[in-house]
């Protein structure tokens, strides 16, 4: 049996583009500081009820990091304040994006140049 070859379609991704631009530009407020890749062992613990996620700390930036628990299940925790320990670092944050790849966290102080700097001298990644 022979196969009969695929016709080549072409895909009209203008939309999609828009919508990405668009998303982009209303999202610009939250990325207000450059982010860094790093891979780094850590764990947060909810304020209100004393649980502790560990996990790992991929993207960091003076204002915020992202954690991605070690777990099989990412609940919705949308504004829940947390502490984050990261090495030596005690942080003080709040959850304020739940996506698939983990939490968005809001640092209630900015990270300084030095603190910035040694995470990034500790944990850097080329990704």
């Amino acid at each position: 049996m022979e196969l009969e070859p695929i016709e080549s379609v072409k895909i009209d991704t203008s939309t999609l583009r828009r919508r990405l631009q668009a998303d982009e530009s209303k999202n610009s407020h939250k990325r207000r500081f450059e982010r860094h890749s790093i891979f780094a062992i850590a764990h947060i613990t909810l304020t209100d009820s004393s649980q502790r996620i560990d996990g790992v700390v991929d993207e960091v930036s003076i204002g915020g990091i992202r954690f991605h628990p070690a777990l099989s299940f990412i609940m919705e925790r949308n504004n829940e304040s947390v502490t984050v320990d990261l090495g030596d670092l005690h942080l003080s944050g709040r959850i304020r994006a739940t996506r698939a790849d983990g939490y968005g966290i809001q640092l209630m102080d900015m990270l300084s140049e030095e603190q910035l700097a040694d995470l990034l001298a500790a944990y850097k990644t080329d990704a």
